[in-house]
């Protein structure tokens, strides 16, 4: 008698978790791993934007800081752009001696054939990214020096006009800048690149 009830105090004091207790913890910390995914993945989205924004601000600087005692662009290439400190090694990809955006393409620029301004284009975007820097407002006026916006084409090293995308540019008479949401999704539906041409 006595030894069985030692053998009900015994199973008594075990302890432990039934096996639809840890599938309902193993469901729940699956839930929170997607949903910590799915934010990791939008913080990122939204930091390579920012960053690609931000290169194209500090790229154009760069180039009309550089050019500012000549009265044309003519001499600007795309080849020299590190040596002569239009891009960083942040934006720079010493083997194949080109500029690298935040999204793994290209970033080309070189003078238009006049000389009187420059293209400075973004290529290999997401969608999501395209739409975000097509449609930002790049002061679109006479002081910003922006001319144009093309959307939807890569523009190649030895460009010296627009690429053939859907172009904007500030002194329309519908004021096509900056361009609306609906127009820039259409756009880079085509091809997720944007060109600027600035003066």
């Amino acid at each position: 008698m006595l030894q069985g009830v030692e053998m009900r105090n015994f199973h008594s004091q075990e302890t432990g978790r039934s096996m639809v207790e840890m599938l309902g913890v193993l469901a729940i910390v699956g839930v929170l791993s997607v949903g910590g995914i799915a934010g990791y993945s939008q913080a990122m989205s939204k930091f390579k934007v920012t960053k690609a924004m931000d290169q194209v601000q500090t790229i154009i600087q760069n180039i009309r800081t550089l050019y500012a005692s000549q009265r044309r662009y003519s001499s600007l290439k795309g080849e020299s752009a590190y040596q002569i400190g239009i891009l960083t090694d942040e934006n720079y990809d010493s083997e194949s001696k080109q500029g690298l955006n935040p999204f793994g393409g290209s970033i080309t620029f070189g003078a238009t054939e006049s000389g009187r301004s420059f293209l400075l284009s973004y290529s290999g975007l997401t969608t999501e990214a395209c739409v975000k820097m097509a449609t930002a407002d790049w002061g679109a006026d006479e002081s910003s020096g922006l001319l144009s916006i093309t959307i939807g084409a890569a523009m190649n090293d030895e460009a010296t006009t627009a690429p053939a995308g859907t172009s904007f540019t500030w002194n329309d008479a519908n004021n096509s800048l900056p361009v609306d949401v609906a127009t820039a999704t259409t756009a880079c539906s085509t091809t997720n690149a944007v060109t600027w041409e600035y003066r």
